[in-house]
């Protein structure tokens, strides 16, 4: 009896994954078209760069390539070993809306991403900040329809999972499993319809923030130790009655995240857990529904 209990229980949060993974699917949480006729804000587009020499002049030509005049594009070396530096630097030469910044010492109870974001943050003079992670590239439009979105939506917060490029196929068992958990655990569009904080996600590699509720709360400083930053901080916006929006990128907004399955699991089991709260009995208790509920079946 107590067996059946369990196996009923399990096929139930089976088939409640199933169902939320559907209204993801139906909601389609993707970003609009930008607005017509719209007057666009002076925006920040803030880069930390720590030995991204690979990656930087790829996101910095992209960045360029897009339709938005009235920006400027701000990178911060944190203390990069490599020619991080001089490539930022040469592309500063090229285009006078880029300017590098040098980073310094890391302050104790600091993370070394959340200062550089707070040191960009700092330094920029938008009305609307972007930040994204060096390993991106932008397309599609990306500013435009980001920036639109938030006005549109009043947004204090909008953040975009970048499409994966998956070049292994160490990558490509491992990195579709986050996409997995996100789809099949929150109803994307409660993130923005829903005050709960509960129903929060975010992700750090691309998230755009009005200036005015950022000045006001800090909200890098705020969780300055925290090694999952991005999640916590869609909380935050919420606790302050703000509003905040998560969406699922594709073409407009790309990074190829781990470099293969050592790398990718790596990454993944750091992350996994602020995905359930840090909760041990969650995490279980969506292993248990992931595994089983299917043998079950």
């Amino acid at each position: 009896m107590t067996l059946f209990i369990a196996g009923i229980i399990i096929l139930f949060l089976t088939f409640l994954r199933f169902t939320v993974a559907l209204v993801n699917l139906v909601s389609r949480p993707y970003l609009p078209p930008k607005a017509d006729n719209m007057h666009y804000p002076f925006l920040s587009v803030l880069i930390p760069a720590r030995n991204e020499e690979a990656s930087i002049g790829k996101l910095l030509g992209s960045l360029l390539g897009l339709s938005y005049d009235n920006a400027e594009i701000i990178v911060y070396d944190d203390g990069s070993t490599d020619n991080t530096g001089p490539v930022i630097k040469e592309c500063a030469k090229a285009d006078a809306r880029i300017r590098y910044v040098k980073g310094g010492d890391l302050p104790s109870g600091w993370t070394g991403k959340n200062y550089a974001c707070h040191r960009l943050a700092a330094e920029a003079r938008g009305d609307y900040l972007l930040f994204l992670d060096a390993d991106v590239t932008a397309g599609h439009d990306l500013l435009r329809r980001s920036v639109s979105h938030a006005i549109r939506n009043d947004l204090t917060l909008l953040s975009i999972f970048p499409g994966q490029e998956m070049q292994t196929n160490g990558e490509k068992i491992v990195v579709p499993f986050m996409f997995r958990m996100l789809l099949s655990l929150l109803p994307l569009l409660l993130v923005r319809r829903c005050s709960w904080s509960s129903f929060s996600a975010a992700n750090g590699q691309m998230m755009l923030f009005r200036k005015s509720d950022y000045s006001r709360i800090d909200f890098h400083r705020v969780v300055r130790e925290y090694l999952a930053e991005d999640i916590e901080i869609m909380r935050v916006v919420k606790r302050a009655g703000l509003k905040g929006d998560t969406l699922v990128g594709g073409d407009e907004i790309m990074c190829r995240m781990y470099g293969g399955y050592l790398d990718a699991a790596n990454g993944f089991s750091r992350n996994i857990f602020s995905m359930f709260g840090n909760s041990t009995f969650f995490f279980m208790l969506f292993s248990l529904t992931g595994l089983l509920g299917w043998f079950l079946l």
